[in-house]
């Protein structure tokens, strides 16, 4: 009896972990698929704000081809690493090379956090706090390399249809 409410507690506790990669997974492709207007030096500043890190380490992660969604998933773990752990790991690029290396021995999402001694929950927060952080910066580039293509209207005219000086089409100011 007793070894069956183990196996339960051991089988729920991996439903959990496995439902926690799934929602970081999807929130991946979200940022991947989401992000395509800003150039990567704004989204590089962006992430690096949001985590309080360096430029050029942002930079460095992106160099290795990943996606913006894993970018941010790594520096999201990385920076929980240096909070959980901040004498072995006392900066977002110490805790970064960690989190990189036990993502290339193959290891899941789920493993490396329980590796490192912490949940996925508090990672899978962070990067739905930095989300929309990564969307305004396309927003912004996009509107502003909209301007930019936008023809200047002539001097005078507020509005199509309106005559300098009127508050409506139908109101004209004779001089």
């Amino acid at each position: 009896m007793i070894l069956s409410v183990g196996l339960l507690v051991g089988g729920a506790r991996a439903e959990e972990v496995d439902a926690d990669e799934a929602k970081l997974q999807l929130l991946e492709n979200e940022m991947d698929s989401a992000a395509t207007a800003a150039p990567d030096k704004s989204k590089v500043e962006t992430l690096a704000q949001q985590f309080k890190g360096a430029p050029s380490v942002v930079d460095g992660v992106r160099r290795t081809g990943q996606g913006w969604g894993e970018i941010t998933i790594h520096l999201a773990m990385a920076q929980r690493l240096t909070k959980t752990d901040p004498k072995t790991y006392p900066t977002l690029a110490s805790a970064l090379q960690r989190v990189q290396t036990l993502r290339a021995q193959g290891k899941g999402w789920g493993t490396v956090a329980k590796e490192l001694g912490f949940k996925l929950g508090p990672v899978i927060s962070e990067v739905k706090h930095v989300q929309p952080e990564l969307r305004r910066t396309d927003r912004l580039e996009k509107s502003e390399s909209m301007e930019k293509g936008r023809p200047e209207r002539p001097m005078g005219l507020d509005h199509p249809g309106r005559a300098e000086g009127g508050d409506r089409p139908h109101q004209m100011v004779l001089k």
